[in-house]
């Protein structure tokens, strides 16, 4: 009994805004409870409450653990005949929203958004048959991952732009989502949700939240230098 309502206590309150369908609750929770906040809110099983709220204009009662936000991208896209005059920057408004409402914050968008020290994620970090590059300004530590070859050659790779080539289970693996979302909306807007779970075991490290769990990111880094230690050693220091 104890075990559960220790569970209960050390779940995270995390506001969740800029996100219509909120594919990434499905990975937030797991950490936490999801409050999402959105001016057209889709039905989402995964979020704890849902308000239907425009952001730009008001700004949502309560303190919350960690805030998580997609700020409109538009403005900031690379596909051709975008005028970013037409699309409204709303970064400025997604970082006041951020501090104000929350101990530490995660804002996402595309890699050439005026971010401030953003960390760029793609899908060649995480081994994934796509690219899918975001830039993600946090409150926290964020390590970049380093850059691995992807199975496979570059040209198997798909593209969101070409959504239309793979189907929609395809996407749906490949970025790891259980809800039932628009094709195009997974395969353009949605983020692999390894990239959610990354961010938030970092938020967790960073915080003091693992509970003191020993971190194994740099585990085979630190073994390595083990190994070189122990082998330069003379005999005598095992005598």
């Amino acid at each position: 009994m104890n075990s559960i309502k220790d569970a209960e206590e050390d779940r995270l309150q995390i506001a969740y805004c800029f996100a219509d369908y909120g594919v990434e609750a499905e990975a937030l929770s797991t950490i936490g409870d999801v409050h999402r906040f959105t001016i057209d809110p889709k039905d989402n099983p995964w979020c704890d409450t849902t308000h239907e709220i425009d952001l730009m204009e008001e700004t949502p009662a309560g303190k919350f653990d960690l805030w998580f936000g997609h700020p409109m991208c538009t403005r900031y896209s690379d596909m051709p005949g975008v005028n970013p005059e037409e699309h409204v920057d709303q970064i400025p408004r997604a970082r006041e929203l951020a501090t104000e409402m929350a101990d530490h914050y995660v804002i996402e968008n595309k890699p050439r958004a005026p971010l401030e020290s953003a960390i760029h994620l793609s899908g060649k970090m995480f081994n994934l048959p796509i690219s899918y590059e975001r830039a993600f300004e946090t409150s926290f530590e964020l390590r970049q991952p380093p850059r691995q070859t992807t199975i496979g050659s570059e040209g198997s790779q798909t593209s969101p732009f070409f959504y239309s080539e793979r189907s929609h289970l395809w996407w749906k693996t490949v970025k790891g989502i259980r809800g039932d979302y628009p094709k195009e909306h997974v395969a353009k807007n949605a983020l692999p949700l390894i990239y959610v779970d990354f961010i938030t075991r970092n938020y967790l490290e960073s915080t003091g939240g693992s509970q003191g769990v020993r971190d194994y990111s740099d585990y085979d880094k630190e073994m390595d230098q083990r190994r070189a230690q122990e082998s330069n050693y003379e005999l005598d220091d095992f005598r």
